[in-house]
């Protein structure tokens, strides 16, 4: 009876080594060292171009107050620009609800101004043709476009899995890790999968974050309605089962325990 209980005492302490991590395994950028230069890496984010079906924050502010209201509806009914631009963009229906969709055909509607085709511009260019445009018929008119539908899906073994906003024109796959709460002991860092969807062509990526050439790879910069999926490990499964014999294997040395003590009296 000795024996058998030393050998299952063995079995439970061989399964908690094999299903423990070395922190290496969870560890980013493990070939870079201190005091290394990376001269361009990595490199500039990419522009990103306005598209069919986007939805954009526009913004032309005059002089004139009432202009203002007409072209910029947050600026009516609050105590300022902030507090009505949080009224009105401050959640996902809001911005959907307020925001200017771009047509299939490439063009969002403005009051007095009409139709601008924007689809294919930049942010900057989009700026300058709607500045243009109001110059018509605005005095000095101050334009601002931004993107409101830019969101990467951040999934698989990270803290919190979910769809993540960015309003500040790039994204970086290391920050949309942050964005949640970054990854779980069980991922694989190796093995990440960013999948891009472009018209009608999907493209699948897949990133060694452990290594300092994540930074040269395509899909660094995220772009809207990216998918970011971090693949879980071998051990995840080694653990999920080892759960399962641990639990068994205590059980059988609890029966074993009980009959000899019951088996001494």
């Amino acid at each position: 009876m000795k024996r058998i209980l030393i050998f299952y005492f063995a079995l439970l302490t061989v399964i908690f080594l094999t299903s423990c991590r070395s922190s290496k395994d969870l560890t980013m950028f493990q070939d870079l060292r201190d005091n290394v230069s990376l001269y361009k890496i990595p490199e500039k984010a990419p522009e990103y171009f306005i598209k069919p079906f986007d939805n954009l924050y526009l913004s032309i502010l005059t002089l004139d107050p009432q202009v203002n209201q007409l072209f910029n509806p947050s600026t009516a009914g609050g105590t300022g620009v902030a507090s009505g631009t949080q009224q009105m963009y401050g959640d996902r229906a809001s911005q959907y609800i307020n925001g200017y969709m771009v047509t299939e055909e490439g063009f969002i509607t403005l009051p007095i101004l009409g139709q601008i085709a924007v689809a294919g511009l930049n942010l900057q260019e989009a700026q300058e043709r709607i500045k243009q445009r109001a110059e018509e018929y605005l005095k000095e008119p101050n334009v601002k476009v931004k993107v409101l539908n830019f969101k990467v899906n951040v999934t698989g073994e990270v803290e919190q899995p979910g769809l993540y906003y960015n309003y500040e024109g790039s994204l970086n796959i290391i920050d949309a890790l942050s964005m949640a709460n970054g990854i779980t002991q069980f991922a694989d860092l190796q093995n990440v999968l960013v999948i891009r969807h472009n018209e009608d062509v999907t493209k699948t990526y897949n990133l060694n974050l452990t290594d300092k050439s994540v930074y040269l790879s395509d899909v660094f910069y995220l772009q809207p309605n990216d998918i970011v999926y971090v693949k879980p490990n071998r051990f995840k499964r080694s653990s999920e089962n080892n759960n399962i014999y641990s639990l068994i294997l205590s059980t059988v040395s609890t029966i074993l325990v009980a009959a000899t003590v019951i088996s001494n009296y």
